[in-house]
């Protein structure tokens, strides 16, 4: 659950940022990351237990976007990221570049093969004759749209993939992640 709330909140902050995407990452950019991650962590669980967020999709990315708007005016956390190298603008710029290339290479065909595995289940859902034909489109639709969705996410340049590896471990901390 606090997996798909930080990666909810690295999603929502690429909205707020006026400069989205940075050139390239750099080591640097991933060691200010993972800094300021792990001390502006703790904000986001604590927020987010605050308002009562149950983990469902669309609360938490609520609770992200109040969050994320929120941290802005918190001169505390201007505090934290300059003294990780960054203004707001950048890190959120860098945070969402980080986010997308973890998840390319975590979720990627280098990883898990996420999209195979939903492709897998659409080859599934066509084939089992036990799903009536209107429960089937239905299925199916959800699924392609899921699908693309985790396309376009995983678009991460092979450059910023290769960027974070030597990181993955500190990354793995920061979003929680458990094999």
């Amino acid at each position: 659950m606090k997996l798909v709330r930080l990666f909810v909140v690295m999603l929502v902050l690429l909205y707020f940022s006026p400069s989205a995407w940075c050139a390239g990452l750099s080591a640097a950019d991933v060691k200010g990351f993972i800094g300021s991650m792990q001390e502006l962590k703790p904000y986001f669980d604590q927020y987010a237990d605050e308002t009562g967020d149950d983990g469902d999709g669309a609360s938490t990315a609520q609770v992200v976007s109040d969050w994320a708007k929120s941290l802005k005016d918190q001169q505390e956390v201007e505090g934290v990221l300059k003294k990780h190298g960054f203004d707001f603008e950048r890190w959120v710029a860098v945070s969402q570049q980080v986010t997308q290339a973890y998840m390319a290479f975590k979720f990627g065909k280098d990883g898990q093969n996420v999209v195979g595995q939903m492709q897998e289940s659409i080859t599934e859902i066509e084939n089992n004759k036990d799903i009536p034909a209107e429960s089937k489109a239905q299925m199916l639709e959800q699924m392609k749209q899921s699908m693309a969705e985790m396309e376009n996410t995983l678009k991460a340049p092979q450059e910023d993939q290769d960027t974070i590896k030597p990181f993955v471990a500190d990354l793995d901390k920061i979003f929680d992640w458990q094999e």
